[in-house]
C-alpha cells in the first residue's frame, strides 16, 4: 500500500488577468439609425412592381412578349430590396469616425485628421438634394432635414452626416 500523504500534490492555480492600466478615452458614440419611411415606402413600391412585372413576363402563356421586359423589373426588384434594407450610421471611437449607409462601403476618418466639428442645420437645398451628395469637396448623408454634424478635415475635406442625436455626436467630437 502507498502512503498518498507523502507524496506531494500540486493544487491548480486559478487563473487571474493582469492588472490592465485603463486609459481615460474620449466618449464614444454608436448611433444607427433606419432609413425615413417614405424610403422604405419606395422600396417597397419597387419591389413589389418589380416582383410583379418579372411575374408577368416569365409567366406569359406561350410566347413570352419581350424577354427585354424582365431588365425592368429585375432593375426594380434590385433598388427596392436595397432601399428596404438602407440603414444609416455614425460611430465615433478613439481612432476613427465611421459614416455608414448600408448598403454602400463605410467612409472612415481617422480621429487625428478632423481639425473642425460643428452642429449644421440643413435640408435638400443645403447640399443639393437628399441622400449621398458629393460635390466640390462636400460629402454629405442627407435623409431627412434637420441637425446634423459637419467634419471638417486637416485637407478641407467636408462630411456631413445628419443623425438621430447630433449634440451626442458633436459631444463626442469635440472631446
Amino acid at each position: 500500500m502507498t502512503d498518498t500523504l507523502s507524496v506531494p500534490t500540486f493544487r491548480l492555480a486559478t487563473a487571474t488577468r493582469p492588472a490592465v492600466p485603463h486609459r481615460a478615452s474620449r466618449p464614444g458614440l454608436h448611433d444607427r439609425g433606419l432609413a425615413p419611411a417614405w424610403m422604405r415606402a419606395v422600396g417597397a413600391v419597387l419591389l413589389l412592381g418589380g416582383l410583379t412585372l418579372s411575374a408577368a413576363v416569365l409567366g406569359w402563356p406561350g410566347d413570352a412578349p419581350e424577354a427585354s421586359l424582365l431588365v425592368p423589373g429585375l432593375v426594380g426588384v434590385v433598388a427596392g430590396f436595397l432601399l428596404l434594407v438602407a440603414r444609416t450610421g455614425l460611430t465615433v471611437t478613439d481612432e476613427h469616425v465611421t459614416v455608414r449607409f448600408r448598403p454602400l462601403p463605410p467612409r472612415r476618418i481617422a480621429r487625428r485628421r478632423i481639425a473642425d466639428v460643428r452642429l449644421v442645420e440643413a435640408d435638400a437645398s443645403t447640399y443639393g438634394g437628399i441622400g449621398l451628395r458629393r460635390a466640390r469637396g462636400v460629402r454629405a448623408l442627407l435623409l431627412t432635414p434637420g441637425t446634423g454634424v459637419e467634419i471638417t478635415d486637416d485637407r478641407g475635406r467636408v462630411t456631413f452626416v445628419r443623425t438621430a442625436r447630433p449634440e451626442a455626436a458633436y459631444r463626442a467630437l469635440a472631446a
